[in-house]
């Protein structure tokens, strides 16, 4: 049977950093895609070709064979309702990351009206399955362990990205209870870069951070401060809690084995980090990686709005280059670890040498910041 016979499954949110590691993972086990795209096609061919290229895909190759379908359209106002073949399930991998509301409609506009059209049009073609790509924080302020179930009532959240996406939950489980319909959520903690090559596209949070830290670097050097700057600096938060970081090819390729395996369909899976790395950790990673030394810990509150000239770099927007470094949650990952044991995946643990990989590549591509096609 010709591949463009087979059935599909609808993609949302192919050109973002996750959504082109799960579309590679997804094409080289030979699954059939139609994926959702804005603009013309032929820019958006371009467009997806030249950012699965560097991750080992060519997408031309699978179009011609006909396993590969693009569709203009865009959520949540443009999906598409002309004849696309078979399809048996959607991957809404689709979101907006803005943490604040500013104007713009985002981040509800996408990932809450957009989830609620995705459903609507699911209805429409009668499909039964959606594997929709959410947040590990829908949990807010939660703590202790973190189950991977529903959370009610609703928790209180740092940030609107999180509240948009607990809204989008509760609607997919509003769908989920209608007789047939197959619900499988997958909660990532923050993305970071491929675990072996540190190849990203995404330079928010994590990079975001470190590059000021090279800035601090470059700002405080001068002669007699010696090779490792000294910088009296205090660091919000305490040394052994975590920051939840998780390379983006596992999360992807737990997503693309779910997808294929319909034993492992139906539930909820936080793709976070077993064991993530300590903020002690991360300290010496920076001092190591960029030649720093003098930072100590301290209370969130006798920092954050008191300032040094040298913490202001990296504190004033506090908010949003760290998020999470004040509430760290336990992720309970059963399910994530059921799906891992059968695939013989190991998680790529984030030591010293794999977060220089990260810094590596980051630094090599100027954080983001260059005129290669890459965004900070």
């Amino acid at each position: 049977m010709r591949a463009d016979f087979l059935p599909a499954t609808f993609f949302t949110g192919a050109t973002g950093f996750l959504g082109q590691f799960v579309l590679r993972d997804l094409l080289v086990r030979g699954h059939r895609i139609v994926a959702l795209v804005r603009g013309s096609l032929s820019d958006a061919t371009v467009r997806l070709r030249n950012l699965l290229l560097p991750i080992g895909v060519d997408i031309n190759e699978y179009i011609e064979q006909g396993q590969l379908r693009l569709v203009d359209g865009a959520l949540p106002d443009s999906l598409p309702e002309g004849d696309l073949g078979p399809i048996d399930s959607v991957i809404n991998c689709a979101a907006s990351i803005q943490l604040f509301s500013n104007g713009n409609g985002d981040p509800f506009k996408t990932n809450v009206a957009g989830t609620q059209a995705m459903i609507d049009w699911v209805e429409r073609r009668g499909i039964r399955r959606i594997f929709a790509v959410s947040t590990a924080y829908t949990c807010g302020w939660n703590s202790g362990v973190i189950r991977e179930e529903f959370h009610h009532p609703e928790p209180k959240f740092q940030t609107d990205y999180e509240r948009s996406k607990w809204i989008a939950e509760c609607l997919l489980q509003e769908w989920s209870a209608r007789s047939g319909n197959v619900l499988t959520v997958f909660r990532p903690s923050f993305l970071i870069g491929d675990s072996k090559s540190g190849y990203t596209t995404q330079f928010g949070g994590f990079y975001q951070f470190a590059r000021l830290v090279s800035v601090l670097k470059q700002q405080f050097s001068h002669n007699g401060n010696g090779d490792r700057t000294y910088i009296p600096l205090r660091i919000p938060g305490r040394p052994e809690d975590r920051q939840n970081i998780v390379p983006v090819d596992y999360v992807a390729r737990m997503i693309a084995e779910v997808v294929l395996r319909p034993e492992f369909q139906g539930r909820i899976y936080h793709l976070t980090n077993p064991e993530p790395p300590t903020n002690d950790l991360m300290k010496r990673c920076y001092e190591d990686y960029f030649g720093l030394h003098g930072g100590y810990f301290a209370d969130p509150d006798e920092v954050v709005g008191k300032c040094s000239k040298a913490e202001s770099l990296l504190w004033d927007r506090y908010e949003l280059i760290t998020p999470r470094v004040v509430h760290t949650p336990h992720f309970d990952v059963r399910n994530a670890r059921e799906v891992a044991a059968a695939i013989g995946l190991e998680f790529p643990v984030l030591d010293k040498q794999r977060i220089f990989t990260m810094f590596d590549y980051a630094a090599a591509h100027r954080w983001g910041r260059g005129t290669d096609g890459f965004h900070g």
